[in-house]
């Protein structure tokens, strides 16, 4: 998808700064608005889609639809993982987060998210590793990256400022990542077996990168991590299984399932 970032019809001097800094970020064309209608800045720029960026939205515009960013559950599941910190008790069923249990995360911890789609498991890693700890999301498609990247700037939680989105193709980060360099690498693949999911979800299917997880990718994965890999799949599991790994133990009819993979 050819995007092109812009503004809202009447931007601010600091909206209008913003944006292109944005597009410089993504390496994505900027056009500037002038008063001009979308439709019309997008066709004069040669884009197919818009990324609106407003002091306080990142909305992408596709196909006659207008999409703002959102991370989903993820803020719900960022303020569950701070309370349980706050109150220093595990979390109690239903506000256990099966995501940050599965892969252990610590205070101080430097996480690595190799498929960060919307950023909802990045946001909620950053609460879990808290004020020291880091997180760095990896996403191959430029549109989606930053479309997230740009909507986690925007977003007024605390988290969310120790999280870095970066346009990246996994398998080449890991080659060229250094030994031991992350405590954790998550990997949340697109699931190819349809099921339903929220509303607005296609059109990240249309963005995101549908290639299953390479056993090279998680090989170069545990030589990363200091202390394991986490492999997220959707139940029935079978790309686990494909990878020959065993789901984590997890509640009766779960849609998710986990697998944990220990470093080398």
């Amino acid at each position: 998808m050819r995007l092109v970032v812009t503004t809202p019809l009447r931007p601010s001097a600091e909206e209008e700064r913003d944006a292109v800094l944005a597009a410089a970020r993504y390496d994505l064309p900027y056009a500037a608005r002038g008063g001009r209608a979308l439709t019309r800045v997008v066709a004069a720029a040669g884009g197919e889609a818009a990324l609106v960026l407003s002091a306080a939205r990142a909305v992408l515009v596709a196909g006659g639809a207008e999409h703002a960013w959102s991370p989903g559950m993820g803020v719900l599941r960022m303020k569950r993982v701070l309370a349980a910190r706050a109150s220093g008790r595990p979390a109690a069923p239903p506000d256990r987060d099966p995501f940050t249990e599965a892969a252990g995360l610590e205070p101080g911890d430097r996480v690595l998210d190799c498929t960060a789609g919307l950023g909802a498991d990045a946001l909620v890693a950053a609460a879990a590793v808290g004020p020291r700890g880091e997180v760095l999301g990896l996403e191959s498609s430029r549109a989606l990256a930053a479309w997230t990247g740009e909507g986690m700037r925007r977003l007024e939680h605390e988290p969310a400022r120790r999280v870095e989105i970066r346009c990246a193709d996994h398998a080449a980060f890991l080659a060229a990542a250094a030994d031991r360099s992350f405590d954790v690498v998550v990997f949340d693949p697109m699931f190819r077996h349809a099921r339903a999911e929220p509303g607005g979800f296609d059109v990240v299917r249309r963005l995101a990168d549908a290639r299953p997880l390479a056993p090279e990718a998680l090989a170069e994965a545990r030589r990363v991590a200091r202390r394991w890999v986490v492999v997220k799949d959707g139940a029935p599991g079978w790309d686990l299984a494909r990878l020959g790994l065993v789901p984590l133990p997890s509640a009766r009819g779960a849609h998710r399932y986990y697998a944990r993979v220990p470093a080398r």
